[in-house]
């Protein structure tokens, strides 16, 4: 993804550049092409900064003016380019597609197609059935060029909102641990103050209660430690059908069919460090491989403890556990 941009921009200047070399070809002279190359100068550059912002997912900025900008200046050249200059139209119904909403962009298209055969009369064009070569031409072009812009457009703006969506996961993540806190730790905190400030008021009034109190609130100090330390525990130990279920929601995410094949809970729950280094490690080789398709994950059960094996298209991946 990180040369599509730049390799769709390069595909889409072939035909805008192949053009002026047939209208220098197709008769007229020199002067022809001339004016040829002087409209492609004035209005590829407009075209392909369409091109790049369609091909990142977005619509580009100040978009409807350079479309007509470059409009005008592709179809003011064609007196003096010639017929041959027809085909480079399909720019107009690309950048329609690109900058215009549906309702606008569709009839703008199709009086772009109809337009060929009337012009096509009109410049004297001594083609072989020219009318139903240039509607054709601009047609087959124009799609020949949006399509692959509008695929890698739609590619962006999925990658983009999987990584809203993680985003959003993390953030409603850390606000539900804090809930959590708040909950219970914070409760506990304020109860801990609370009887801390009881403490030091006893030091003068009733010096006698005051060892009670300050048995009290250690005890309480040393629960809400241990509870703050199992908590923490469990958020930086995750389960480990939680972690295989992560493990298999990364290969599925990058595009690898994953299946799971789990024993039952209380065996899974035997595994020691091993078994989740594993799953790390196997998890990060098939997603710098880039090639595998289908992954099967299975775990099983032997003398008591749980054992991983990762294939990746029928291939081991690492070593069972």
């Amino acid at each position: 993804m990180r040369y599509a941009t730049g390799g769709v921009i390069a595909y889409c200047l072939v035909f805008p550049i192949v053009q002026v070399g047939v209208v220098a070809e197709g008769g007229g002279g020199y002067r022809r092409a001339a004016w040829a190359l002087a409209a492609t100068a004035c209005f590829l550059p407009l075209h392909l900064r369409h091109i790049r912002y369609a091909a990142s997912g977005m619509r580009p900025p100040n978009g409807v003016r350079s479309f007509v900008i470059m409009s005008a200046v592709i179809l003011g050249v064609l007196p003096l380019a010639g017929a041959n200059w027809l085909p480079s139209c399909h720019a107009i119904a690309v950048s329609a597609l690109i900058v215009l909403r549906p309702r606008w962009s569709l009839p703008v298209v199709a009086l772009v197609v109809i337009a060929q055969a009337p012009l096509a009369l009109a410049l004297g064009s001594d083609v072989t059935a020219a009318t139903s070569y240039y509607t054709l031409t601009v047609l087959w072009r124009a799609s020949a060029v949006f399509v692959p812009v509008w695929l890698l457009g739609t590619v962006r703006q999925l990658d983009a909102a999987r990584q809203a969506l993680a985003h959003a996961a993390v953030v409603r993540e850390r606000l539900v641990i804090d809930a959590e806190l708040r909950r219970t730790l914070g409760l506990a905190l304020a109860a801990i103050a609370a009887r801390g400030e009881r403490a030091s008021a006893l030091v003068d009034r009733n010096p006698a209660a005051l060892d009670g109190e300050l048995q009290d609130l250690v005890d309480s100090s040393r629960r809400t430690l241990a509870e703050a330390r199992q908590l923490i525990s469990g958020y930086h130990r995750p389960s480990l059908r939680a972690e295989l279920s992560t493990a298999a929601a990364l290969l599925t995410a990058a595009g690898i069919e994953t299946t799971l094949v789990l024993p039952p809970a209380a065996q899974l729950e035997a595994a020691g460090p091993q078994f989740r280094a594993q799953i790390r490690s196997a998890t990060a080789a098939l997603l710098r491989d880039g090639s595998t398709r289908r992954c099967v994950i299975t775990v099983t059960s032997r003398d008591g403890q749980a054992r991983l094996e990762l294939t990746g298209d029928g291939e081991l991946v690492g070593e069972p556990s």
